[in-house]
């Protein structure tokens, strides 16, 4: 799964954000957010200034290029903080949503390594209407299997699992002192990765050998749609 992000708050200017109203302005000044961030996007993304790593979203340039490129992005940064003001902050150091598709800034890299990785979504539903709902339609047999766990169970729930490949890139930094960190491991594909590469930098990319997915605990699934695979929950 991706690495969390950061918690969304109701910006501080809004009177009552518990109210009925308050999260209807909430909601509309975060839609025009995400509206100007696509149109902002839209014009200056992929960036004119920096270089391209591969074939992927992520973009390389120097110190002053990509402080400059953010610089762009700062303005529409510096709102979405407004919402979720704990983005970047220690100790977990959680990043905006993905949702939102700001690039990440990465600075003083020295490797970046690509991966992919068989990995799966997971949803817990405590209803078959719900997951239905959510994961799409399925035959009356499983929709009959389903209903039989809650019927038997009223404390049950259903476990949802979607497999997917999952694009990483492992950044390794380097501190002031010069020293390689530990590596910092990036989802970047809906947002995109800009990084500050350093002299002598290295891509080391394992795209062609996927690391094998881990044991699943569950097995024999009682619905499939093709899509989503449903399981009991242990």
């Amino acid at each position: 799964m991706s690495r969390r992000s950061a918690a969304f708050v109701a910006p501080s200017d809004i009177l009552d954000p518990t109210s009925k109203a308050g999260k209807k302005e909430a909601k509309a000044l975060l839609s025009t957010l995400q509206d100007d961030i696509a149109s902002f996007r839209h014009a200056k993304f992929p960036p004119d200034i920096l270089q391209q790593v591969r074939d992927m979203p992520i973009f390389s340039g120097n110190l002053a290029e990509v402080q400059a490129y953010q610089d762009e992005w700062q303005p529409l940064i510096t709102r979405a903080m407004a919402f979720y003001p704990s983005a970047y902050l220690p100790p977990e150091h959680l990043p905006l949503p993905a949702s939102l598709e700001i690039p990440q800034f990465v600075y003083h890299v020295q490797r970046l390594h690509l991966t992919k990785t068989r990995a799966k979504e997971s949803k817990s539903f405590g209803s078959v209407g719900a997951l239905v709902d959510k994961c799409g339609e399925y035959s009356d047999a499983h929709v009959a299997r389903m209903q039989d766990v809650f019927d038997k169970d009223d404390d049950a729930r259903l476990v949802a699992h979607r497999e997917f490949i999952d694009l990483r890139a492992y950044v390794f930094c380097v501190n002031q002192k010069g020293e390689l960190l530990e590596p910092e491991r990036l989802r970047f594909y809906r947002t995109g990765l800009i990084i500050h590469a350093l002299p002598n930098f290295k891509i080391v990319d394992s795209r062609q050998t996927p690391r094998k997915r881990r044991n699943d605990a569950y097995k024999d699934p009682i619905a499939d749609n093709g899509v989503w695979k449903i399981y009991k929950k242990k």
